[in-house]
């Protein structure tokens, strides 16, 4: 079968870049061949991932904040999403990029600006040598749970590339927050907010509080300082990347309000009790409780794990942490819970440990 005579029908190409008209030539260039979905910003492009798995992606390599090669580093990191091609499309023609590309995992590299019939010949090539395995990858996946599970678990696999030091930290927090949340649900002030359903929703969607995270440059995540205050800005813009990305999966998903429970654990884990958090400074009972309930398993779980700035603290000087922000970041009621589950706490700190 020659590059022209390939089956196309139903092939997905996902085209990021930060240039409108260059989506629009993608567009162009490309439907009538295949499926052609474009992502002006990182948000846009994981809710396509996650809404409808690409079979290819063309990436541009200067992205605003994150650029190319993080993202490449992102999907290699990302088992849901690390055997997708990337061909890098780009106007960076310095040999020492182009080898850096390909070492992170990019499939080939397409210099602006381009042939048409080259890019053409080019992504034929592609799919040519992955259709085999794309078929047998498909085949094996078929018996994977639900479709609500996968999506979740391929967000839980985003967040979880971009966790600082490569720890646990994904795999603790959901059970804290179950421990947590479970506890609470005894005390009439939270029987009605938090039922059985609300656990198992949280014992999922804790590990997605900071998958706006992906939109957060390397530098700024990896930095062995304390952040100046241009980066911390830029991490406080996790919250409302990561609960916009949601957002446009939601859209995707019109039947999936499970998400909805995500978006106020995404968005709003970093207000505090006393108003002096972000995004909208909320204050006390006015915070979602499922955003209280993550910040406190947040809290405890980021002192109790060793950062690249900081040594870790033990299980009882992160319980001393938690006990002295009663009232100050997090919800005063929630705090007097965690102390009386600490001996569950302690079982998943010692089973999770990094």
């Amino acid at each position: 079968m020659t590059d022209d005579q390939i089956d196309t029908f139903g092939l997905h190409i996902l085209c990021i870049d930060d240039s409108k008209s260059q989506l629009v030539l993608y567009r162009d260039q490309l439907e009538g061949l295949y499926k052609v979905t474009t992502a002006l910003t990182y948000q846009e492009a994981i809710a396509c991932l996650t809404a409808t798995k690409p079979d290819l992606i063309l990436l541009d390599m200067e992205m605003p904040q994150v650029s190319g090669l993080e993202f490449l580093d992102i999907l290699r990191f990302t088992p849901s999403y690390a055997g997708i091609p990337v061909i890098i499309v780009s106007g960076d023609e310095r040999p020492e990029d182009i080898k850096t590309a390909f070492v992170r995992g990019a499939a080939d590299y397409v210099r602006k600006p381009y042939d048409d019939e080259e890019l053409r010949l080019r992504i034929a090539r592609l799919f040519r040598l992955i259709l085999g395995p794309r078929k047998d990858e498909k085949e094996a996946a078929g018996g994977l749970n639900t479709a609500q599970e996968l999506l979740v678990k391929s967000l839980a696999d985003l967040a979880s590339a971009r966790d600082n030091e490569n720890t646990r930290h994904l795999e603790r927090i959901g059970p804290y927050a179950a421990i947590i949340a479970r506890n609470a649900a005894k005390l009439a002030k939270y029987r009605i907010s938090i039922d059985n359903d609300f656990v198992e929703k949280i014992s999922q969607m804790a590990k997605l509080h900071d998958i706006g995270k992906v939109n957060v440059p390397d530098y700024v995540l990896h930095d062995p300082q304390a952040l100046h205050s241009k980066e911390f800005e830029l991490i406080k813009k996790h919250v409302g990347d990561g609960a916009r990305t949601v957002d446009m999966i939601r859209l995707a998903f019109p039947d999936y309000a499970f998400l909805d429970f995500a978006h106020d654990i995404i968005l709003y884990h970093h207000e505090n009790w006393d108003g002096t958090g972000y995004p909208e400074k909320k204050a006390g009972n006015a915070i979602p409780v499922a955003a209280r309930v993550v910040a406190l398993a947040d809290t405890f779980d980021a002192v109790t794990t060793k950062r690249v700035f900081r040594e870790a603290k033990s299980f009882d000087e992160g319980v001393a942490v938690v006990e002295s922000e009663a009232g100050k970041r997090l919800d005063p009621d929630l705090v007097e819970v965690f102390r009386l589950c600490l001996a569950e706490i302690r079982e998943a700190f010692d089973k999770y440990a990094d």
